[in-house]
């Protein structure tokens, strides 16, 4: 199994304006344990490393947070990319593979900011 993230957070969520949020989330790699995650809160553009908490089992879930202060209202695309111990690192893009169970691509995560 490729390496997964993703955010504990209400998909297309609103959050409040003008103030600091801790975004959470989890990854998991199949190949070896998480050793970073990136997050970024403009598309892609720019990406800022999270922390990870907890436990770091080999091909488990580890939990990671990075606090994050919206510099406007709007909508923001957020994104999570983890890497493991191999060096296995998320594609922007999947390749097709039947039912999606193999997808391991960065997801896109809408929220608005009011």
């Amino acid at each position: 199994m490729n390496v997964k993230s993703a955010f504990e957070l209400a998909w297309d969520g609103t959050l409040a304006a003008g103030r600091t949020h801790v975004l959470h989330g989890r990854s998991w790699s199949g190949g070896g344990r998480v050793r970073s995650v990136a997050v970024s809160a403009d598309g892609g553009r720019t990406w800022h490393r999270a922390r990870t908490r907890g436990p770091h089992p080999a091909r488990g879930w580890v939990r990671w947070e990075l606090p994050w202060r919206p510099p406007a209202p709007g909508r923001y695309e957020l994104l999570a990319r983890a890497t493991d111990d191999t060096g296995a690192t998320q594609p922007v893009t999947a390749p097709y593979n039947t039912l999606g169970y193999l997808f391991g691509a960065i997801a896109r995560h809408p929220v608005t900011v009011k």
